[in-house]
């Protein structure tokens, strides 16, 4: 396999992953619209069209990054996510406020790290926007691992949200192996081989 269709490969899994993502972050998301529910709770889907959120957008630039340099390079990554920041796609107040700081000039090591008083966020968006990450690294789940925890703390500095965004990128990259997927207990038992110990490990 020449480098270049190795890169192709990675690209493709996490296109693949991501054009999931967005389909179940807009379907997600209508949960959030109280008009939707009756339909909902009859498993119909509401007309379209569905807006996707913050995740997706974040996603994008997770994979962005990745194309660009084929590894996770922090200061890249903040600086799209605060160059992509779209206000109405659902950012939690904290991060909207950071990545407004960010796009002004501001570090965001220091922004993440100061965030809820200097606990660092433990909210689920570096897990929401990790799964192409894990199917980009399909060929190498402990890598993809690492380069979560990397993501992680562009905007989550709190350990458990961190190991959060690193489980999901196991289960994505195991998931995608090329091989072929594993059984539900191997992948599981995978996972928690691949996550530190924590609360999130403890769960799983």
């Amino acid at each position: 396999m020449t480098a270049d269709s190795a890169f192709d490969r990675r690209f493709d899994r996490a296109l693949a992953s991501l054009r999931g993502l967005s389909v179940g972050d807009a379907l997600g998301s209508q949960f959030f619209v109280p008009a939707h529910y009756p339909l909902l709770k009859r498993r119909e889907l509401p007309d379209g069209p569905w807006q996707w959120t913050d995740d997706t957008e974040m996603a994008c630039s997770v994979l962005a990054v990745l194309a660009r340099h084929e590894r996770i390079d922090q200061d890249a990554l903040a600086m799209s996510f605060a160059r992509h920041h779209d206000f109405d796609r659902g950012y939690g107040p904290a991060v909207n406020r950071m990545l407004r700081l960010v796009r002004e000039g501001g570090d965001w090591r220091e922004l993440a790290s100061a965030l809820f008083q200097g606990q660092g966020s433990w909210g689920n968006g570096a897990a929401m926007r990790i799964a192409p990450l894990g199917a980009w690294y399909a060929d190498d789940p402990e890598q993809a691992t690492h380069q979560a925890e990397i993501s992680a703390y562009t905007t989550h500095q709190h350990r458990e949200a961190v190991v959060g965004a690193m489980a999901v990128a196991a289960a994505a990259a195991l998931a995608a192996d090329p091989a072929g997927p594993p059984t539900p207990e191997a992948l599981l038992d995978g996972v928690v081989a691949l996550v530190p110990r924590s609360a999130v490990g403890a769960g799983l």
